[in-house]
């Protein structure tokens, strides 16, 4: 059966939300949703850090938490993280240490909610652990602070990505 490179894509991005949230449901099944969350949690922190690895290789940067790479390359590097999974972001740099890192479009979210799950898994915290697990491979500096979120109403989610001495 040919397919479109983009019909591909589709059956790729839904494969992967699919094998995530029947992963999820069966270990909630056997564990309990609590057990299930801490295991979900540790599969998406290390996902991350395995795909940051292969951009890395792909794109021919290193990833060195001791030399940073500007504001820019960190959402950047976000930013693809995130697109890998379908999720439609963008990223406004506000200085040499500040940006804003906004999600307009969520596929996790879209699939919670179509579960009627959105009150059930606190997607907030999920993304804020992740997200802040992910920039500390590459800036442990950088700190996190959610501004607006799809869960509380808002049209977007967004996060304001701080630099700083780690003092």
């Amino acid at each position: 059966m040919d397919l479109t490179p983009r019909e591909m894509e589709e059956l790729r991005l839904g494969a992967l939300t699919a094998v995530d949230g029947l992963w999820f449901l069966a270990a909630e099944s056997r564990y309990g949703f609590e057990a299930a969350l801490e295991l979900d949690l540790e599969v998406w922190k290390n996902y991350g850090l395995v795909l940051l690895r292969r951009l890395a290789r792909m794109k021919g940067f290193k990833v060195d938490p001791a030399d940073p790479p500007d504001m820019r390359t960190i959402n950047d590097i976000l930013e693809t993280l995130c697109r890998v999974d379908g999720t439609e972001c963008s990223w406004e740099v506000e200085g040499e240490d500040r940006s804003v890192f906004r999600v307009h479009r969520c596929s996790w979210w879209d699939n919670l909610r179509r579960a009627g799950r959105e009150r059930t898994v606190p997607c907030e915290m999920i993304d804020n652990a992740i997200f802040a697990h992910w920039l500390e491979a590459v800036d442990p500096t950088i700190r996190l602070e959610i501004t607006s979120s799809l869960p509380r109403g808002d049209d977007h989610c967004a996060w304001t990505l701080t630099r700083g001495s780690g003092d």
